[in-house]
């Protein structure tokens, strides 16, 4: 019964993200992630993955990705938190963490530049990836593009750089995401 309810809120929610509740989070990015860039330290801008400090103004924000997380050992929670690429000339570059508290966004930090690229390569025009569930027991990420059911194997273990995400990874459910986690606690 419990997965049943949570599906529906889960799927409610998918699609009820709605469009204003985005597009305020995309503006509230816009207009204050260049005070995070800022905050590199000077020469630091590579570790980051940018050339220089020069190119800051040539970023752009991407579709920002809903994480999810594991609770209990068995439930799925919706978070506050999303993680929202910095581009450059369409390449992602790197991650800004924004987090929503009592109605209102704030980006709390940056980084992520390898997991940025990987990202990168998995997102494109048609599909833009949804969810991003973080498994902090066996350090597993895995993106959604798209959410249907608790049944549905439409979540996909981010890998290295590759040519086609779908070629590299099964899809796997959320019902198998969580056996996977607890696999170390039998």
């Amino acid at each position: 019964m419990k997965k049943i309810i949570f599906t529906f809120i889960f799927c409610a929610y998918g699609f009820l993200f709605a469009q204003d509740m985005q597009d305020e989070l995309i503006r509230h990015v816009e207009e204050n992630y260049s005070n995070i860039l800022e905050r590199i330290p000077l020469g630091k801008e590579k570790l980051f993955g940018f050339e220089n400090r020069d190119i800051f103004n040539q970023c752009e924000i991407g579709n920002p990705i809903r994480l999810l997380k594991i609770v209990n050992g068995s439930e799925i929670e919706i978070t506050n938190e999303w993680r929202v690429p910095v581009l450059i000339n369409n390449q992602y570059i790197t991650l800004l963490r924004v987090i929503e508290l009592e109605q209102t966004y704030e980006i709390v930090d940056m980084g992520g530049r390898v997991l940025a690229e990987i990202i990168g390569n998995h997102n494109n025009e048609n599909e833009k990836i949804s969810f991003m569930l973080r498994d902090y027991k066996t350090r597993t990420d895995y993106i959604s593009f798209e959410y249907k059911s608790l049944n549905d194997r439409n979540f996909y273990k981010i890998e290295p750089p590759s040519e086609d995400l779908y070629k590299t990874t099964e899809g796997i459910s959320l019902a198998e995401i969580i056996e996977l986690h607890n696999i170390d606690n039998k």
